[in-house]
């Protein structure tokens, strides 16, 4: 049997050393989709191919890491010459991706900075700096390595993600400066930190469309490796 076909978004740094822009990818992402059975292929930030990608993609994961500024301010025009150039190039193609995704209806997982990216897709905003909201927030930027867990989330009940997960609790490697307080208005909370800000987001009016600010991809719990294997399940069904 074929394996479904998953585009990553590619990370992009400037390399000092080279004085170029280079894409990469999470490599524990790309284990994890094709552990799962997916074989990942990475998506340079191409809008103008967006159909083409969409064309021969079963799913679709909107990575995170390389984000150096609140999503948000790249919707006031103004704001845009103040960040790094590939960074809103970056940001622009993954909102305009996850936009087309959702209109065709194809599978949809986002992480980290990905969950952000869907979470203002989806109607909502982000809070560029937790702590300075609220000073016990620091733990979400303090928080022990991707390789263990940060503390535990509440999965809300009746929700696609506690279907998957078939839990009420779980722990999370979630580190992050940056976090979303409310889902957006096309969007639910599908688990929430103890104190708060919100962890997951899904919507049930799609086939598959869920987003975690944290790390599943290193499977620090069995529920992690669920929603792997349920999104990669839908990708495989579609």
């Amino acid at each position: 049997m074929r394996r479904p076909l998953v585009g990553v978004t590619a990370d992009v740094e400037l390399r000092s050393d080279a004085r170029q822009l280079h894409y990469f990818a999470n490599q524990a992402m790309m284990a994890a989709l094709s552990g799962a059975g997916a074989l990942p292929v990475m998506l340079p930030h191409e809008a103008e191919l967006i159909d083409d990608y969409l064309g021969v993609l079963d799913g679709v994961l909107i990575s995170g890491g390389g984000y150096q500024f609140p999503h948000p301010q790249l919707i006031d025009p103004s704001n845009v010459n103040q960040e790094p150039a590939e960074k809103v190039a970056r940001t622009r193609f993954e909102l305009a991706l996850v936009q087309r995704v959702t209109e065709r209806d194809l599978p949809l997982l986002g992480i980290c900075g990905g969950f952000q990216v869907m979470n203002v897709a989806a109607g909502g905003t982000i809070v560029p700096s937790l702590k300075s909201v609220r000073p016990e927030w620091h733990m979400h930027r303090d928080a022990a390595p991707y390789e263990e867990a940060a503390h535990e989330v509440i999965v809300t009940p009746g929700s696609r993600f506690r279907e998957i997960v078939g839990r009420d609790r779980l722990p999370v490697n979630s580190l992050h400066s940056q976090g979303v307080t409310e889902a957006g208005v096309e969007a639910s909370a599908a688990a929430v930190a103890p104190d708060g800000v919100v962890e997951a987001i899904e919507r049930r009016d799609r086939y598959f469309w869920i987003a975690t600010q944290w790390h599943p991809e290193f499977h620090i719990s069995e529920a992690d490796r669920c929603l792997f294997d349920a999104f990669v399940a839908a990708a495989a069904a579609r």
